[in-house]
């Protein structure tokens, strides 16, 4: 029960961002009927500089509003205009990144708020006398400056985020600093060592749709007097169907479980492995990667035809990946206590060079300058690579070596894509001699 209200939260988060300037308005309006209306006496303690008289609130209040309504109209026309240019140049995938870094939705709900707080504040005025001093006026003011400053902050970060090097920049960075932290908790991941008696329970979907989320806490505490550990091999962000297969818990234990014991276990730990009917649109490393390589198949599609921009996210992407493969180990551990660790298998060497370069292997035949990154790109990966990686990116290599070339027939294009396979081939017999040595 608790999981499925945090789902809905979560896939109500847009909603609910701007919602809760409509809480903030509510609370303005209680706060002014209370010193207009309720207990005016407590005027008294504010600066007459501050308080201004009925009729002048009620003409301001008008005002505003008309303000508020015509800004809340450009904004929405703002971010439409905006989230088009997304679609059609950039990745529509990436429009929810451009709504949460630019906080788009809290600007729109400032001003919806606003207009609701201006009529209704006009509304509860009209019963007190023209020359009374009220708040509601001075609080519509201080509202209508903060609303403008967010103005001028939101047309900044609009201007920063439409600009196609920014946007690229900026899906790096944040995932050059997440792809830091999954290589440290790679480095210090390890599995339990098997006891005597080992009981291994497969874990499925309860129903069709992405996976979501594991919910670790909840885990660790249905799990917390068994010896245990729960793999997941599933990936965020995969679509599943029911009954397939999400992981394993294995109990290391030195007696046997009876299968009611087992299907008990089954049951309650598979609910905690949630599935949605929204993917996962929470950041982290591959969905950076995603979005670069989303990012590149748009610029080298015939409408756009950039392919200097896929130049760069193809370094951008051989720069991450590289950084990521330099450890040994393709899994995390996600949460572990005295008893219980939780392990979230990735994808492997093969998987992450497929997903990253498959597409944009495909959209740039022909052109010898994404080609020529394409196959540099892999060769830098396979310099930082880690030695236990080192072998399949080499073997994707060859593979991409051989689709890219067939595309072309010209020497002035071939020497120069064989000259990175020389490389890459004098680097590996290095490593084959250090070895045997």
């Amino acid at each position: 029960m608790l999981s499925n209200i945090k789902l809905w939260f979560l896939n109500q988060k847009n909603l609910l961002r701007m919602s809760k300037f409509i809480l903030t308005t509510i609370a303005l309006l209680l706060i002014t009927w209370i010193f207009d209306h309720q207990y005016t006496g407590l005027k008294e303690y504010i600066p007459n500089q501050l308080m201004l008289t009925v009729s002048v609130s009620v003409d301001f209040l008008s005002n505003i509003s008309g303000v508020f309504l015509t800004i809340s109209i450009f904004c929405f026309t703002t971010i439409v205009t905006v989230l088009n240019k997304y679609s059609s140049s950039i990745s529509p995938r990436m429009l929810q990144r451009f709504i949460d870094k630019t906080g788009v939705l809290r600007l729109y709900g400032i001003f919806v708020s606003g207009f609701f707080y201006s009529v209704i504040s006009m509304l509860l005025l009209q019963d007190l006398d023209s020359d009374q001093n009220v708040v509601a006026g001075s609080f519509g003011i201080a509202y209508a400056i903060i609303a403008m400053l967010g103005f001028i902050i939101f047309s900044k970060q609009v201007i920063d985020n439409i600009k196609m090097s920014n946007v690229i920049e900026g899906v790096f960075n944040d995932c050059d600093k997440l792809i830091d932290e999954e290589v440290e908790l790679r480095k210090n991941a390890e599995h339990y060592e098997d006891g005597e008696s080992v009981t291994e329970i497969p874990l499925v979907a309860k129903k069709t749709g992405y996976f979501f989320k594991i919910e670790t806490d909840e885990i660790l505490k249905n799990l917390n007097t068994i010896k245990s550990e729960l793999t997941v091999t599933k990936r965020i962000g995969e679509y599943v169907v029911e009954g397939e297969a999400l992981g394993s818990l294995k109990i290391i234990e030195s007696k046997k479980l009876d299968e009611e014991t087992k299907e008990e276990l089954r049951e309650k730990i598979s609910q905690f492995l949630i599935i949605n009917i929204f993917n996962n649109r929470e950041e982290d490393y591959h969905k950076g990667i995603v979005n670069l390589t989303e990012i590149a198949n748009m610029a080298l599609s015939p409408g756009i035809n950039d392919p200097n921009t896929a130049i760069v996210c193809v370094q951008k992407i051989s720069s991450l990946l590289g950084k990521l493969l330099s450890t040994s180990k393709q899994f995390i551990v996600l949460e572990e206590d005295d008893n219980t660790k939780i392990i979230y298998q990735s994808y492997s060497v093969e998987d992450e060079m497929y997903l990253a370069f498959s597409q944009i292997i495909s959209y740039s035949g022909g052109d010898p300058l994404v080609t020529k990154t394409v196959l540099e790109g892999i060769y830098m990966i396979y310099m930082m690579a880690g030695m236990s990686a080192k072998e399949d990116v080499k073997k994707y290599f060859d593979s991409s070596y051989s689709i890219l070339t067939a595309n072309f027939s010209s020497e002035i294009h071939l020497k120069r894509f064989e000259h990175i396979k020389n490389k890459i081939e004098e680097h590996t017999d290095l490593a084959e001699d250090s070895e045997i040595k």
